[in-house]
């Protein structure tokens, strides 16, 4: 429901306005002024969606009306109705911007047209701010009273509500497209009310919100399986979900989101589509399969000398056995075992006497926590507890990375693609480039085009569909509410406020 303010001196010609909305049943809220003064009050005081409006009223006309509210509320849409069809009036409303000229008395065909388009731009306007105030609520520390009021007038209400995110990531960019399948999948799989914004052309993030006393923690803890085999192949592309906690605020959503993106670095030890959980008492599912294709995975990064990796899938392979009780002492034991005759042979030991310790040492393990420190051990006797790269190095490859990133951000660049040009697996690069430039790489690449795009919109005449191609979109659309989660503003408007 959107809210318009019709403002005209003859209560006849208002109240003939509500007789039409409220005929044909438009999803409009009224309010009404007599006045340009009255509608300015209203205005100050009230979030005014659409703005209706007479030419020729006493103490303040129309088109002054419209001047100083476009000053003031420049997202607002506004209509003029009046009996004065000169092309003068025309003109002069024009310059403020005006939507619609409709002339008196109103024909009903021309009323529901420009009707239907105002409403359908403000149901636009209204997706656009609602992603921009969800992506704030996740990246901002602080909760702040008016983010929460903005978001209940953008129709969100978690209040008594059960929040539970779920973050979407693909290899691919897949969501830099016209037309998202990915909203009817979601509806098929989760029957409760979702917010959903993309991230970027690669991930998108679900809010899912539950009654609280209608909360069922286990049949939650199966969403991510169903969800997952509900999209997998949608994209024809690897989709990995990770499932956050459910909370009770959403002042706890910014640092869930960020324990979400950490556990995402968990992606690059599976090779096929899978679910990771905030919640490590969520989502156990059958291992068998997984356990050794990760191994598989980790074995790689050894031979690559990819330490970093080699310990994050380590690390991971502890993670993902412990609590599972879906294997027996025995066979955690000897995947150990051959992990070390792995790790003995890739550091080119002979000393088979010195390895039959280790063997028999990981054999009278008698916890988990026992045994994790013994591999701990073995990695540090073979010299793989620390990095093979050096500070210099380091910053070697990421001014590689940045001129790579600003020699090519007009195209289809991804970690992949970069991570070949460097020389470096994705999981290292990844974490090499999340230290030391404080902010993902997919996230930063965002960032560069939006500063071209904001470059080319202050200098050039080019059009907003050739500046989204030039920055590297291949949608315009996108580019577009991309554009406005970072600048808070469409990019004409951006160019028209920096103009003036």
């Amino acid at each position: 429901m959107f809210q318009i303010l019709i403002v005209d001196d003859e209560h006849i010609e208002r109240e003939g306005i509500k007789l039409l909305i409220h005929k044909y049943k438009l999803p409009l809220s009224v309010m009404e002024a007599e006045n340009g003064e009255e509608a300015l009050d209203i205005l100050a005081s009230h979030p005014i969606d659409i703005l209706l409006t007479d030419i020729k009223m006493p103490f303040m006309d129309g088109l002054e009306l419209c001047r100083r509210t476009r000053e003031q509320f420049p997202e607002l849409k506004i209509i003029i109705f009046s009996a004065y069809g000169e092309f003068e009036y025309a003109q002069r409303a024009i310059h403020y911007h005006i939507f619609a000229y409709l002339l008196k008395p109103i024909d009903v065909n021309d009323f529901l047209r420009e009707f239907t388009d105002v409403i359908e731009l403000c149901q636009k306007d209204q997706e656009q701010e609602k992603e921009h105030l969800l992506l704030e609520l996740i990246n901002s520390g602080e909760q702040h009273a008016w983010l929460t009021q903005k978001l209940a007038l953008s129709g969100i209400d978690f209040r008594q509500k059960h929040i539970q995110m779920i973050l979407i990531d693909f290899t691919q960019p897949v969501f830099d497209a016209e037309h998202d399948e990915l909203p009817d999948r979601v509806k098929e799989v989760i029957s409760a009310p979702i917010e959903y914004v993309n991230l970027n052309e690669h991930q998108s993030l679900l809010f899912v919100l539950y009654d609280r006393n209608a909360w069922n923690g286990e049949e939650q803890q199966l969403l991510g399986s169903k969800l997952k085999d509900s999209i997998t192949g949608l994209y024809d592309d690897t989709v990995t979900l990770v499932v956050g906690r459910h909370v009770c605020s959403e002042s706890e959503l910014a640092q869930e989101f960020r324990l979400m993106e950490s556990v995402l670095e968990y992606k690059f030890f599976f090779q096929e589509s899978t679910v990771l959980y905030t919640d490590e008492s969520q989502g156990k599912e059958d291992l068998s399969d997984t356990i050794p294709k990760l191994m598989e995975t980790v074995y790689w990064h050894l031979d690559m000398k990819d330490d970093f990796g080699f310990r994050k899938g380590v690390e991971l392979f502890f993670k993902t056995i412990d609590g599972s009780g879906q294997h027996s002492a025995i066979y955690i034991k000897y995947m150990c075992i051959e992990l070390a005759k792995k790790m003995w042979e890739t550091a080119g030991k002979s000393d088979n006497h010195a390895f039959k310790s280790v063997v028999e040492a990981i054999f009278g393990c008698k916890s988990l926590t026992e045994l994790k420190g013994q591999i701990q051990s073995v990695m540090a006797l073979i010299g793989r507890e620390t990095d093979v790269h050096s500070t210099e190095f380091s910053k070697k490859v990421i001014k590689d990375i940045l001129k790579l990133i600003d020699d090519n951000y007009m195209s289809d660049i991804s970690l992949k693609w970069i991570a070949d040009k460097v020389f470096l697996t994705q999981t290292y690069l990844s974490y090499l480039f999340s230290k030391e430039v404080g902010q993902t790489l997919v996230k930063y690449i965002t960032l560069v085009r939006m500063h071209k795009a904001e470059e080319l919109l202050r200098k050039t005449n080019l059009t907003i569909a050739d500046i989204s191609h030039q920055v590297g979109f291949m949608n315009n659309s996108y580019f577009c509410k991309i554009f406005k989660q970072y600048h808070g503003q469409s990019p004409a408007k951006f160019r028209e406020m920096k103009s003036s």
